[in-house]
């Protein structure tokens, strides 16, 4: 009888005869086939051919100790067996020969789960905003080679960027006090007319102004420069040509890196919500000291270690240190409103408050403080508002002629840019300060979702997504109406 044609193929035979076919093997295979080498077989499946001459069946091998070239071999010397049981079990003329293959696709399966098991349990699956909350304090770890830096260092300059808020000055006195309790020569620096915010922090009255800071640099020049809250010393504004004289210069910051200049050596970790979280880090990284007991009877001199470098001895984190860096996380969280916020923010500021920083106080210091003047200049730029893109765009601006008719000065203007995101209906706000003629020093935010960090680097600039900040030159109409184009361009939730 000649085979049957592909057309003359039942297929409902042919599937009804495979599942018989698995089902008597599996059964053989586990009550009446005893070589050891088949105990570890499992059967995934079989195929037939067109004219069900010939069964090619799937296995696989698990357990330990599975060989499944070992098996193989236990299942061919079985075929014969089985083929003579297959046929007489389902009343077939004749058994198709069996072929027996390996089917990797379980394996493959197992390393696969396995794989993404693991995975999982790294978060990769997480998003973005799932990760950061489940992100702790102590997950954020300085790199080694900031602290050998800073360990190396014996005349350090810290350094806030210019026109700082409390999260910069706060970083740079904490790191500095730190600083001068492992015995280092440390100025922190600071600039003329600071915000009224600042005057109350622990060590303030110890910075040195920036109009001092080239003769100083002659006296006594620094080997290590530290710059907190910026990581670029461009953004030091009049600070620049004397710390370019350095040739030492490290950052921490916790802004995205951008514009055309490249970043100092250092530490920049966008996840975390202020720079003194990463001062935090640093400090009790610094605290534990470098000495180690030497062995009995061991020479300090051994080894090339000179016996004159004993190390730095531990110290203790103080009130002083903690009070200023929770003025700078409570300042860049917004008093723990802005989105930056995570959890590991509470953690922080739960360690502080255990050290006995009077959170209210801080809070009340360096948290809405104006000057009779910085309120007068607040008048002048909210009668500026103008909303556009049906309200989702609020723009302010400051001039220097304001500031001539209050008296006040642009840091007087710190925390103006938080009122304009608190109006009910805007996403965006633009805060134009001018610095020059034609000149204006941008300050881009978001409310929800939006990104104008890709804003600000288009200018050279840079921040964060939700706040971000660049240098436009231009008249006024012509500069808010560019930014507001942009804005207004980018994608809408």
């Amino acid at each position: 009888m000649p085979p049957a044609r592909e057309k003359d193929v039942d297929p409902y035979r042919t599937n009804k005869l495979t599942h018989a076919i698995l089902e008597v093997l599996s059964d053989l295979l586990l009550s009446q086939v005893k070589d050891p080498r088949v105990g570890f077989v499992t059967l995934g499946g079989v195929k037939l051919n067109r004219d069900h001459t010939v069964a090619e069946v799937f296995f696989t091998v698990m357990g330990e100790g599975a060989n499944p070239a070992q098996s193989l071999e236990g299942l061919k010397k079985a075929r014969g067996f089985l083929q003579g049981k297959l046929a007489k079990t389902l009343s077939l003329r004749a058994a198709p020969e069996l072929r027996f293959t390996y089917d990797e696709t379980l394996e493959r399966s197992v390393a696969l789960d396995s794989m993404l098991n693991e995975l999982k349990d790294k978060g990769e699956f997480m998003t973005p905003e799932q990760k950061r909350r489940r992100l702790c304090l102590d997950d954020m770890q300085p790199p080694a080679h900031l602290l050998t830096a800073l360990r190396l260092a014996q005349v350090v300059w810290v350094v806030p960027h210019h026109n700082p808020d409390p999260d910069a000055m706060g970083s740079a006195l904490a790191l500095g006090e730190a600083l001068l309790a492992m015995g280092r020569d440390v100025r922190v620096l600071g600039y003329p007319d600071p915000p009224v915010g600042l005057l109350d922090m622990p060590g303030f009255g110890t910075v040195l102004v920036s109009d001092e800071a080239p003769a100083a640099f002659t006296a006594n020049p620094p080997d290590t420069v530290v710059l907190v809250d910026c990581h670029r010393i461009d953004r030091t504004g009049p600070l620049e040509e004397t710390l370019a004289r350095c040739e030492t210069r490290l950052a921490i910051d916790h802004h995205l890196v951008s514009g055309r200049r490249a970043p100092e050596p250092g530490w920049i970790e966008a996840r975390a919500c202020s720079t003194c979280t990463l001062i935090h880090q640093v400090i009790g990284e610094l605290a534990k000291g470098t000495q180690e007991p030497l062995e009995d009877g061991q020479d300090a001199a051994e080894d090339g270690v000179e016996a004159d470098r004993e190390g730095d001895a531990p110290f203790e984190m103080t009130l002083d240190m903690a009070t200023n860096l929770y003025a700078g996380l409570v300042n860049d969280t917004g008093g723990f409103r802005f989105d930056n916020t995570a959890p590991f923010s509470f953690e922080l500021a739960r360690r502080l408050s255990a050290m006995g920083v009077d959170t209210a106080q801080v809070a009340a210091q360096t948290l809405h403080r104006y000057r009779r003047a910085g309120i007068e200049l607040m008048q002048r730029v909210l009668a500026t508002f103008q909303w556009y893109d049906q309200g989702r765009i609020l723009a302010l601006h400051a001039t220097r002629a304001m500031l001539e008719e209050t008296r006040g000065s642009m840091t007087d203007t710190e925390g103006f840019v938080n009122i304009a995101t608190a109006v009910d209906g805007v996403r965006y706000v633009i805060f134009l300060k001018e610095i020059g003629d034609d000149t204006w020093r941008a300050s881009l935010r978001v409310r929800g979702e939006g990104d104008v960090q890709q804003v600000a680097a288009r200018y050279g600039g840079g921040g964060h997504r939700a706040a971000a900040g660049c240098t436009i030159e231009g008249e006024l109409e012509q500069v808010v109406d560019d930014l507001v184009a942009q804005l207004a361009a980018l994608p809408r939730a």
